[in-house]
């Protein structure tokens, strides 16, 4: 192979890359399936597709996922885990990335003009990259791993097999997750572009529509869910000010999977009033994904249905046209229709139209009455105290003004904390806000304290945080029910293999899980010595691969595993085992 780096000098006196895929989509039975990328100054056939099975999505760009949108795309691979995963270029790869969560074993190639390709939740890399990774953690005694790499370690020719795909990190199934980053670290939504070309003749689906009141009330909005009529044709009474939000799905063909939508758009009459269009999204931008949604139907029923509503923290105004704020105004109480349009990145468009009157005496209830609580500016920085209890709130980390409540039940889960009401889970915090909560208990126990939310039926969930001064202080990414807990209960370890078996796989695993506060730290030692042991956050399952660990077979073998929480309780299970 060519070096890489003189090619790429030799490349740049001539012109500069910039990648434009065409990716040729439909049944190539086994054979290698190439994606035409074109630059955008005439270099032709740059990059392919990752993967040599026919092209089909699970995922696609702009899904709205939990706190952020969906940033690549996710290829099928059949349901099952080891897919030869390809280079899309050539280029060399300047980051390999092993976690439990997130992308899970990835990597990422840089390409000559560049741009950088993604490749996540694999299952493991190829040979010589393999190698490099196990050697880097046996060095640094770490299952987690982010090397960022020179252009000499790792140069790769397009089309170089480099991974397998699989299921690692926060995945849901097997899949390739693939991206494209631009110079700015912002990554692209290549169908939009172009830069794949996939078959796409289907319209999207609008799965549900559902109308909300808005009303402005001593300085804050206060909004409510507006009944439909049962037969589902009837007209809508609404007040003078509504808005609606939108649940759709895009489909496609070769896929049954649920894909994100581009657009959206809502009319009065013939009035454009809302236009969203996604498109793309900086990493730094994502969670306001919360002030898009209808949030309270994220957290009633876990929907994410785009409002047309645009909230004044909403930082995606650029991505949003609207005629006064996405509001419905309707100034008489005739008749108006209300038409939804949701667009695919090919513009297949699906409409829905409702016919909506003004009755602005049902509401009533709901719009004169001053709301309960104290007033909190969304752009401000708002701070509240009360018997024993604090909360810090960031500028801006409202994404509208509310009046902030605050209750505490007499009924508690633990002996250390009342439980508290800390406003309503259906307004979202974009930065998290810090709490100070009175600690009732003695001293003895205060380094095993932390903050916990509290679930349905009581169920605690460690929240993090610390004592000191007779007060626990924690951030809180969301608002909910919160109180006080002790950790003092280890983590538990269950191997999946008895004391003295012989082992004749290649792999053995264990489930460790803690309590409350968390796995924090993970270590396993065979014969006095630290080995690999790969952690699949998901599924809380520790493995370690024998055949990396240095072990000789056919002797006996003394395991120890040593598993800490946050509270650094500490468990320790041993076993010997012959392999």
């Amino acid at each position: 192979m060519k070096s890489y780096v003189a090619r790429l000098k030799r490349r740049r006196l001539i012109f500069i890359l910039v990648p434009f895929f065409v990716a040729a989509a439909g049944e190539i039975n086994g054979q290698q399936q190439d994606l035409q990328m074109n630059a955008e100054l005439g270099v032709p056939d740059q990059f392919r597709y990752p993967l040599e099975n026919t092209m089909s999505l699970s995922g696609n760009y702009g899904e709205l996922r939990s706190n952020h949108f969906h940033g690549g795309i996710d290829f099928r691979v059949g349901g099952v885990v080891g897919a030869p995963v390809f280079a899309a270029g050539e280029g060399y790869i300047s980051k390999i990335a092993v976690s439990p969560t997130g992308y899970g074993n990835a990597l990422y190639i840089t390409h000559p003009n560049g741009f950088v390709t993604v490749y996540g939740h694999l299952l493991k890399y190829a040979d010589k990259i393999q190698k490099f990774v196990r050697k880097k953690q046996y060095e640094y005694k770490s299952f987690r791993l982010s090397i960022d790499l020179d252009s000499a370690a790792f140069p790769v020719a397009k089309g170089e097999k480099i991974a397998y795909a699989g299921n690692t990190g926060s995945s849901g199934g097997p899949h390739l997750h693939f991206e494209v980053r631009n110079t700015e670290n912002i990554p692209l939504s290549v169908m939009e572009r172009g830069y794949i070309k996939i078959t796409d003749q289907v319209a999207p689906v609008i799965t549900n529509v559902e109308f909300y009141g808005y009303s402005q009330v001593y300085g804050a909005p206060k909004t409510f869910q507006i009944p439909k009529p049962q037969n589902g044709t009837g007209v809508i009474r609404v007040p003078m000010y509504s808005y609606v939000a939108i649940d759709a799905i895009d489909k496609m063909e070769g896929t049954n999977a649920k894909l994100a939508v581009n657009e959206y758009k809502v009319y009065l009459d013939t009035v454009l009033i809302y236009d969203l269009t996604i498109g793309e999204v900086p990493f730094e931008q994502n969670r306001y994904i919360n002030s898009l949604i209808e949030y309270s139907q994220k957290a009633e029923n876990g929907r994410s249905m785009v409002k047309s509503y645009v909230e004044p923290g909403n930082g995606l105004r650029d991505k949003i046209k609207a005629e006064n704020d996405g509001l419905i105004i309707l100034p008489d109480t005739l008749p108006h229709k209300i038409k939804v349009e949701v667009l695919d990145y090919k513009h297949n468009k699906t409409t829905k139209t409702y016919t909506v009157k003004r009755v602005d005496s049902l509401f009533v209830s709901q719009m004169g009455r001053k709301p309960e609580g104290s007033y909190m500016a969304w752009h401000l920085a708002n701070i509240f105290e009360k018997d024993g209890f604090k909360i810090t709130i960031p500028p801006a980390s409202l994404y509208r003004s509310v009046y902030f409540r605050l209750d505490s039940a007499q009924t508690r889960i633990t002996p250390y904390s009342a439980l508290w009401n800390i406003h309503t889970e259906d307004i979202p915090l974009h930065t998290p806000a810090t709490v100070h909560i009175k600690y009732d208990g003695p001293d003895s126990l205060a380094s095993k304290i932390l903050l916990a939310s509290v679930g349905k039926g009581g169920r605690l969930y460690g929240a993090g945080g610390s004592c000191k001064n007779g007060f626990v202080k924690a951030k809180i990414y969301s608002f909910g029910t919160y109180t006080i807990a002790v950790d003092t209960i280890a983590p538990t370890i269950a191997p999946n293999f008895r004391n003295g078996a012989i082992l004749k796989g290649d792999r053995i695993s264990f489930v460790i899980k803690d309590n409350l506060s968390g796995v924090r730290d993970y270590k396993v030692e065979i014969d006095g010595h630290w080995v690999v042991s790969e952690f699949d956050a998901k599924t809380s399952r520790l493995s370690v691969p024998l055949p990396d660990a240095g072990i000789k077979r056919g002797i006996t073998h003394k395991l120890k595993i040593t598993v800490t929480d946050n509270m650094d309780n500490k468990a320790v299970a041993t076993r010997t085992f012959k392999w």
